[in-house]
C-alpha cells in the first residue's frame, strides 16, 4: 500500500512545487505523516511498518516538491527564451525610451 501512497505524494508534491514557496512543506509533510499514521494505525500494522511508512511519505512529499521546482525554473527559463527571442526589437527599445 505504500507505493501507492508515495506515488500520489510525489504527485501533490509537484503540485505544490510548481504553485507555492518552501513554507508550504511544513504542513504538506505533516499532513502526509498523519495520513500515514492513521491509516498504519487503522490496518494494525507493526510500530516500524508505520513509521517507515511516515517516513517516506514525508520524504515522497520532498522529493515531489524538488521536482515541482526544477519543472517550474525550467518552464520559466523556456518562457522567457521564447518571450525574448519573438520580439528582440521589442526587447532592445525597453531601455532606450
Amino acid at each position: 500500500m505504500t507505493p501507492e501512497f508515495a506515488i500520489i505524494s510525489v504527485l501533490a508534491g509537484i503540485a505544490l512545487g510548481l504553485r507555492y514557496k518552501v513554507v508550504i512543506l511544513v504542513p504538506a509533510v505533516t499532513l502526509a505523516i498523519i495520513f500515514a499514521m492513521i491509516v498504519g494505525i487503522a490496518r494494525a500494522d507493526h510500530f516500524w511498518s508505520i513509521t517507515l511508512a511516515m517516513v517516506i511519505l514525508g520524504t515522497a512529499v520532498q522529493f515531489g516538491y524538488l521536482a515541482g521546482i526544477a519543472i517550474r525554473a525550467a518552464l520559466g527559463s523556456i518562457y522567457a527564451l521564447t518571450i525574448g527571442g519573438r520580439e528582440p526589437e521589442f526587447n532592445s527599445q525597453i531601455g532606450h525610451t
